[in-house]
């Protein structure tokens, strides 16, 4: 029975109209399609080692459904699939965190599902979304199955290499959306005009039909003539983003206050900046707060379901992404290498409306941001779900502002361009030398490019060679001339 006072999220309605077609009669294993699966808990059946059996079928359906052409799928946990009436609802005690970490963890690549606890007919069942694959993906057995009707059947050959192939590079964003462009918001796509025309520096833009496929248009958010999951996003879904602000240390035994932004992304987007420049009470640089806010709003995991979460107090401000770092990116090479967006169309979109810039990373931009004003870098915790940004607050190095300025006014302002060569000026000033294998750490980059960009601060005379050692340097004596006096 369903405990008393206790809010649950909402069945989805293929789910909701199966379950009572069961309580009617029906079998369930008749009701299973394309996008819907039952299964029952094997600890009511007669088998030796349930928790595998559960394991095994949960995460070679979880792949079917991912691999499949229907865009989404769900399983019902908790149903007997052959028994009629009120008799399937046996229900299940497992956890659905659980039940979700476990298909991460045994599917390669990981496969991230959505799974959430309900009553239904007086049993409690686990409900499992499977989002859309955004690669292959497999079970421990290696084995391809996608789903065709109401079965899961293996892909091998052309067809594996084919599906293989359409996923390579997957921008879900993309993808068609299911929601018809006469249902999105009204005020979002008035703001979009609005940002779209100040962008563009065009006054006003005409409302095109009338329906907002005009300005969809005009941010390439339309395929075939219907519109993307981007445009979806930025014009229809509200995203969720949740902010927590603690006010300092003598509030700390209280709960944070919070507050909820249920806007579409559009809106969300401004709101979420404004929120958190009216909280500050710290000299962390709004330009990074905006960088680190903006880049997980464009760069999250849309398939997922979690929201971005910004915690702001005088100390910090730490902005939590849902989603790992897309394309592979590595954590210790953020600020080198090819910039790979998750989601091209939204970034786009974004970009059009001046909600993003054009140039540079999200990262660099952090980076060079903090370090201009004298703050350590923002601290990156990558896990393969999730990305947090942390920037903490404290007592800027004022010294090394100093330097910067002096540096910035006798070489000009693009001899100190980018954050890979801001960490080395912050390094030479406490150290003195730095020799090629700490100069690519510190750039995050490989040591070939890390000598490229020592040899190009040398050549304009800001560094130079130590007598010691080739690979090795320090400040030039011009520069050195600049250095603020500890004393």
């Amino acid at each position: 029975m369903e405990p008393a006072g206790e809010r649950r999220r909402a069945l989805p309605r293929d789910v909701s109209e199966a379950l009572d077609r069961i309580l009617d009669g029906a079998v369930a294993d008749d009701l299973e399609s394309g996008v819907l699966d039952f299964k029952e808990d094997p600890v009511h059946t007669p088998t030796r080692r349930p928790d595998e059996k559960a394991a095994d079928m949960l995460v070679k359906t979880a792949c079917c459904f991912a691999n499949g052409s229907a865009g989404r799928g769900f399983i019902v946990f908790g149903i007997a699939d052959r028994t009629p009436g009120p008799d399937a609802f046996n229900g299940t005690d497992r956890d659905p965190a659980d039940i979700a970490h476990l298909i991460f963890t045994r599917t390669r690549p990981h496969l991230t599902v959505d799974a959430w606890d309900a009553y239904a007919h007086g049993a409690r069942i686990i409900v499992i979304r499977v989002p859309a694959g955004l690669a292959v993906h497999t079970g421990p057995d290696g084995v391809v199955r996608h789903r065709v009707g109401d079965s899961c059947l293996p892909l091998d050959g052309e067809p594996r290499e084919l599906l293989e192939r359409a996923r390579g590079n997957p921008d879900y964003t993309a993808g068609r959306s299911s929601v018809p462009v006469r249902e999105f918001d009204a005020e979002a796509l008035a703001t979009g005009r609005e940002l779209l025309a100040s962008a563009l520096r065009a006054g006003t833009l005409p409302n095109g039909d009338g329906t907002g496929t005009g300005l969809l248009s005009r941010l390439d958010l339309l395929t075939r003539g219907e519109p993307t999951v981007a445009a979806e996003l930025l014009f229809h879904r509200a995203p969720g983003v949740r902010h927590l602000y603690r006010a300092g240390e003598a509030d700390s035994g209280h709960p944070p206050t919070e507050t909820l932004l249920d806007l579409p992304l559009v809106q969300t987007a401004t709101a979420l900046r404004d929120l958190v420049r009216a909280h500050d009470d710290s000299a962390i640089p709004a330009a990074a707060a905006d960088e680190a806010i903006t880049n997980a709003l464009v760069h999250r995991d849309w398939a997922r379901t979690d929201p971005v979460v910004v915690f702001q107090s005088p100390e910090m401000i730490r902005v939590h992404s849902p989603g790992g770092l897309p394309g592979g990116k590595a954590a210790d090479r953020l600020l080198s290498g090819p910039s790979q967006p998750r989601n091209p169309a939204l970034l786009n979109a974004m970009q059009l409306l001046g909600l993003e810039r054009w140039s540079s990373r999200g990262f660099d931009r952090m980076w060079l941001a903090m370090l201009s004003a004298g703050f350590a870098p923002p601290v990156v915790d990558a896990k393969e779900d999730a990305v947090d940004v942390t920037l903490f607050n404290g007592e800027p190095d004022m010294e090394f502002v100093g330097l910067l300025t002096a540096v910035r006014a006798e070489y000009g302002r693009g001899v100190t361009r980018d954050a890979a060569t801001l960490v080395v000026l912050r390094h030479l000033m406490s150290s003195g030398t730095v020799d090629l294998e700490l100069a690519a750490l510190l750039q995050q980059a490989g040591e070939a490019d890390a000598r490229s960009l020592m040899t190009w601060l040398a050549q304009r005379g800001v560094l130079q060679r130590t007598a010691r050692r080739r690979d090795e340097w320090r400040f030039s004596d011009r520069v050195a001339a600049l250095v603020p006096d500890a004393g």
